[in-house]
């Protein structure tokens, strides 16, 4: 007998066998466990997040399908000793299987609880379990984001308590993995085919398992989390490990030559590009995205395009202005054009300066890293307006050698170049920049009215790590508004950085506008804050959306209207251009002109969809959530599949255009 009372005799042959994978099934019910743990603790931490349409059969349908990804996690995690244990049938090596089962174990138990904990930050950052923000660490400023890091999440506490957890995990599963179940002593089946024929049950048992609890059609993938009616309880389905191996594939594929197949899986671009030019007898992808201006009477002499850090829509939508938290947009919304139903193309401030200084949509690319990004790409605003005769010119608070900014937006069609650290010499910064007031002071300082200027400015104020003195700025709200839940406990800080970008550009604005003749001023916030407030109601809008602002009483014709024209990033580039271009203007562009798109109109972001009626998670059209304001629930909307798979055509064209250049023929 050995020292876990199985016979010595058991040292090699099937009942060994039969041995070594009963201990590969306790491991892998210590992994389900471990993820299904994990999984409830999310739920627990952040529920609530979870809308008034979650219901007990949502719950269920989360720990059901949920199941099936940490099924297929600990069956991959399992392959290389259910693999091994066959070696067993003939030599006697059952010992070291113990010590690799072990190893293995151990192995899963030091990268889970990190994973766990980083993940659990993450999602109190971004809203979601990893995705392609992980790869901030390679292309971003790494030293800035450690820092930041450092400020915000107070990293010892974490990092002792994954200390503490491991050893205690590592513990429990020394000992789980010691004891052997009754069922392990059982007699072996005898006979050469019986136990053949167990065997290979067995083995399709595991190798079911990797699959998610099938062997026939489709394993389970990331889109079959979608199962529920809110989208908090959608998040939580899979488990980081899976999170993590759909972004690290995604992110591969996409940066290879294949990747087109990851957004058009046919690789047919001529279906592509008969689905964006909408008919019109095009040969190629410049010739699709080709556009004739319709002319303007009042051209502006001046435009400043000013792309607000972490602008959430909310603030300045009508349903919550009393709040208080951007007075001043929304006061700049009322004199001017105000479209409320706006969306950013990605949840990040890298793809929305692609959508507006590349002019391209969201496709997985980092654009400002390729080859193709050092000339100007078609749809490039800032080379539009320099056909136009405008002096480009480019502001960035921070640091402009952050995702390359300098030469990426020099190779975009910008003439002149600023980043904080030559606008704020000698003014306080922290990681990621200088102070709003800064960016607009120098900009005040170096206005010039006799040349045209088109001028793009992106903020930095309100950021991580929310380091304002918000009682010496003036910020009048103490506590946090009755209508809003939140699970930050730091929200009104962050809504206090909010309301000091907002004072600032208002007062940027208003300044420069009594300065300079025929001015037009467009606004509009890279993402949201991701604060993830649960605000009544469906909360989705709230969570995605994004203002976008017209405002110049002398060049709009004192037009103040609100819009429930629907629109994305890629949009406002084309809206631009009409407003400054004369007649039979050539230019591209993916998006639409917003003051003349047809209705119904639609905004494709990443992953939601907003109409003029409601907002719709792009995985699930049929289910789609109320704006603000808007008591009854809306109906699907037949439509809806065919713009999501015609914006679908755009990202691939994009991805062409940026990988191959203007052909349809691909690696």
């Amino acid at each position: 007998m050995n020292p876990e009372g199985v016979p010595a005799a058991a040292a090699s042959g099937w009942p060994a066998l039969k041995r070594q994978w009963g201990k590969d099934a306790q491991l892998g019910l210590f992994i389900i466990g471990a993820l299904l743990l994990f999984r409830l603790l999310l739920i627990g931490l952040f529920g609530d997040q979870v809308s008034d349409r979650a219901t007990l059969t949502d719950y269920l349908a989360v720990l059901r399908v949920g199941a099936r990804f940490d099924l297929s996690t600990a069956g991959t995690w399992l392959i290389p000793t259910v693999l091994a244990s066959l070696l067993v049938l003939w030599l006697p090596i059952g010992r070291q299987l113990d010590g690799l089962r072990r190893l293995s174990g151990l192995l899963f138990v030091w990268l889970a609880i990190p994973a766990f904990g980083f993940d659990l930050v993450f999602f109190d950052e971004y809203g979601d379990q990893f995705n392609q923000h992980i790869f901030g660490l390679v292309h971003d400023d790494t030293r800035a984001i450690l820092i930041t890091i450092w400020k915000s999440y107070h990293p010892l506490p974490i990092l002792s308590a994954i200390a503490l957890l491991g050893w205690g995990s590592s513990w429990l599963l020394r000992r789980w993995l010691a004891f052997t179940p009754s069922l392990l002593l059982h007699p072996a089946p005898t006979g050469l085919l019986r136990r053949a024929v167990v065997g290979f049950a067995i083995f399709l048992g595991f190798a079911a398992v990797a699959r998610g609890g099938t062997l026939w059609g489709e394993p389970i993938r990331v889109k079959h989390a979608f199962i529920a009616q809110d989208m908090f309880l959608n998040r939580a389905v899979i488990n980081p490990f899976t999170a993590l191996r759909e972004a690290f594939e995604v992110k591969v594929n996409l940066e290879r030559s294949g990747g087109l197949s990851t957004i058009w899986p046919s690789g047919d671009l001529h279906d592509a590009l008969n689905l964006v030019a909408e008919g019109r007898p095009v040969n190629d992808i410049d010739g699709a995205l080709a556009r004739q201006a319709t002319g303007t009477h009042h051209p502006p002499r001046h435009i400043f395009m000013i792309l607000m850090e972490s602008q959430d829509g909310w603030a300045v939508h009508p349903a919550w202005r009393q709040l208080g938290f951007s007075p001043q947009l929304a006061q700049l919304a009322q004199e001017g054009i105000y479209f409320p139903n706006m969306l950013p193309v990605a949840s990040g401030t890298v793809g929305a300066l692609h959508a507006l200084v590349a002019g391209v949509p969201e496709m997985g690319l980092e654009v400002n890293y390729q080859l193709s990004s050092r000339t100007p790409y078609p749809t490039a605003l800032a080379e539009q307006f320099r056909r136009l005769g405008y002096r480009t010119r480019f502001f960035y608070g921070g640091f402009l050698g952050w995702q390359r900014l300098d030469s990426y937006t020099q190779g975009q069609g910008y003439d002149e170049i600023y980043g904080g650290g030559r606008m704020g010499a000698g003014i306080q910064t922290n990681e990621w920049g200088i102070r709003d007031a800064a960016i607009y002071d120098y900009i005040l300082s170096h206005l010039d009215d006799s040349v045209p200027s088109f001028n793009f400015i992106l903020t930095t104020a309100n950021h991580p790590p929310y380091d304002l003195d918000l009682k010496a700025e003036g910020f009048p709200i103490s506590e946090l508004p009755a209508p809003l839940e939140a699970t930050k406990a730091e929200t009104l800080k962050v809504l206090g950085h909010l309301w000091y970008a907002d004072r600032e550009v208002g007062r940027f604005v208003r300044s420069a506008h009594e300065q300079l003749t025929d001015a037009l001023f467009a606004i509009t916030g890279d993402h949201t804050t991701r604060l993830q407030i649960r605000f009544p109601g469906d909360n989705q809008f709230e969570q995605w959306a994004v203002p976008f602002i017209l405002y110049g009483p002398e060049v709009l014709g004192g037009r103040q209207e609100m819009r429930a024209t629907a629109g994305d990033h890629l949009d406002i580039n084309p809206t631009l251009v009409e407003l400054a271009a004369p007649a039979g203007f050539t230019y591209h562009a993916f998006g639409q002109d917003l003051l003349h798109k047809q209705s119904p109109s639609y905004g494709p972001g990443l992953e939601f969809i907003v109409s003029e009626g409601y907002i719709a998670n792009q995985a699930q059209p049929d289910h789609p959530y109320r704006l603000p304001g808007n008591s009854a629930l809306p109906s699907a909307d037949p439509q809806l599949p065919q713009v999501i798979e015609r914006y679908r055509a755009e990202r691939a064209l994009a991805w062409q255009r940026v990988r191959n250049g203007n052909t349809l023929q691909h690696e």
